[in-house]
């Protein structure tokens, strides 16, 4: 190869940089929707700790005021004998 051959001519570099672009273009809108995805997720994902917390709340509270309920029917079917 001599030093004055070109590897590429300029209509050949302008189809690769219009390439390029055009693929920038959609790596771009990929990675907003990519973004968009992630947004979502980690809103259900504190929707989903915030429901876990309120279910491990109740899981103690139903038998506790079960067992509340149950001292205070046999209280009063005893005091009302």
């Amino acid at each position: 190869m001599g030093d004055n051959q070109e590897w590429y001519n300029n209509k050949e570099l302008y189809e690769m940089f219009q390439n390029i672009e055009s693929e920038m273009y959609k790596l771009r809108q990929e990675m907003a929707e990519t973004r968009a995805i992630i947004r979502d997720y980690n809103g259900l994902r504190q929707k989903v700790e915030d429901t876990s917390g309120k279910i491990n709340t109740l899981m103690w509270i139903v038998p506790v005021a079960i067992a509340g309920m149950g001292l205070l029917f046999t209280a009063l079917n005893f005091i009302l004998r």
